[in-house]
């Protein structure tokens, strides 16, 4: 049976965590709806491909590399970065002649991982049929999917790409959606911690001043939720413009990407900071019914009190938390907020690409004169070997020659004596 490796290269953050998640049952599903003939192996790595000025994914052009270096037989590359192709955003491309395919998470929309699944198996059943000249039934995910094939501007007559992107405006509200959702906002939650001790703080006293009762109890279920989404939107504002979160892309359709990628920007962290609004009301109710006696404050109210007034006490000390407490606070991490943004994303896989190609030579080169410096150690080393051999050697035959010589006087010594002794008798 032949075995076939598939390689998942993923962006950091969701297209990873999703990419792991789906690797056991990627490899079933090929073996199922692709070829069963081909042992599948399937194996995720951690990689940012870089990218050129226009914002585009150099994945023809690193391909063949990746794949020798990982040693795999096609290549998936996942991204959460958004694409467009002909003004339209794109959802995957796939280069045949490469082994190669690139799947953008944000076109898929609120994406499911098997939604996810589906479309690595489609895009690998296109590679594997055109080098296996098999075919292979392949589900289409929606009818608002347009799929062409353009120049890819490569001077390579294996170079075969072919694009699939969303069309109208329901496909860049799915897109729109999954930039936030790759955005991964709750996790921004816990980079509020600060803002949510002093919220904390200030939510705390309409637990104990009955004043903020009354009004709580006075002002209509409208107005409560006016002041609650008012509290959100200046927490909000104050997070985008205190940190510098606001976006503006570079390349091309940067007018589009700078309305999408700060839209994105404003719905993550308008959804962690109103996480963090109903963190706080949960946790103010539950002080309300341990703290306050309902006699009391049905006593304060003038009237009878019950789980409503609660309610409506939690929401407005919640909102004047977020209001006068939270802003002037700040994230604890804003740096990884601000590396989270798509821009700047963007701008770090930028330098990859611009430090790529002289990196690339520098490395070769280093490489090659390391190998001649080997090369030349080597020759070094058994030259002085040799050398080393040879001395020993004849170090060797000195030390012989020079107790032969010894043995050779003391012979001749002992002669000379014996010759001597009879002249002396006579």
């Amino acid at each position: 049976m032949k075995n076939l490796t598939v390689g998942i290269a993923a962006d950091p953050g969701l297209p990873l965590s999703l990419s792991h998640r789906l690797r056991e049952h990627l490899a079933s599903e090929l073996n199922q709806r692709v070829d069963d003939g081909v042992d599948w192996s399937v194996e995720v790595e951690e990689l940012s491909l870089p990218l050129d000025r226009d914002g585009s994914v150099q994945l023809t052009a690193n391909s063949e590399l990746v794949r020798t270096e990982h040693q795999w037989d096609y290549i998936l590359y996942v991204t959460d970065l958004p694409k467009y192709v002909r003004g339209e955003p794109l959802v995957s491309s796939v280069n045949t002649g490469y082994g190669s395919a690139m799947v953008v998470l944000p076109s898929l929309g609120m994406v499911h991982p098997r939604r996810l699944g589906r479309r690595l198996v489609g895009v690998t059943a296109t590679l594997h049929e055109a080098h296996a000249r098999r075919a292979a039934a392949v589900e289409d995910d929606s009818l608002t999917r347009r799929t062409f094939s353009v120049d890819d501007g490569l001077e390579d007559p294996e170079s075969q790409h072919t694009f699939e992107t969303v069309k109208g405006l329901f496909g860049r509200v799915a897109m729109q959606i999954g930039m936030v959702r790759s955005n991964q906002p709750f996790r921004l939650v816990p980079k509020l911690s600060s803002a949510m001790a002093a919220a904390s703080a200030t939510g705390a006293f309409g637990i104990f001043y009955t004043s903020i009762w009354s009004m709580a109890d006075y002002l209509s279920t409208p107005r409560l939720l006016g002041i609650a989404l008012l509290s959100v939107v200046v927490m909000t504002v104050w997070l985008i413009a205190s940190h510098g979160l606001l976006e503006r892309p570079q390349g091309a359709k940067w007018r589009e990407r700078r309305i999408t990628y700060n839209t994105a920007t404003l719905l993550t962290v308008a959804l962690a900071v109103t996480t963090m609004f109903v963190f706080l009301f949960v946790l103010i109710l539950i002080g309300g019914l341990v703290v306050i006696n309902l006699d009391y404050m049905s006593d304060q109210l003038g009237h009878e009190a019950g789980l409503p007034e609660f309610l409506n006490l939690a929401w407005l000390a919640a909102s004047m938390g977020i209001i006068a407490g939270a802003v002037g606070s700040g994230l604890s991490d804003a740096d990884a907020v601000r590396r989270a943004t798509f821009s700047n994303r963007e701008y770090l896989r930028r330098q990859i690409s611009l430090a790529s190609d002289g990196a690339t030579q520098e490395a070769r080169a280093e490489a090659k004169a390391a190998s001649e410096s080997a090369d030349v150690a080597d020759s070094a080393a058994t030259s002085a070997a040799g050398d080393a051999e040879a001395t020993a050697e004849a170090a060797e035959e000195a030390d012989a020659a020079a107790r032969e010589a010894v043995e050779a006087k003391e012979v001749a010594t002992g002669e000379v004596q014996q010759t001597e002794q009879p002249d002396e008798r006579r």
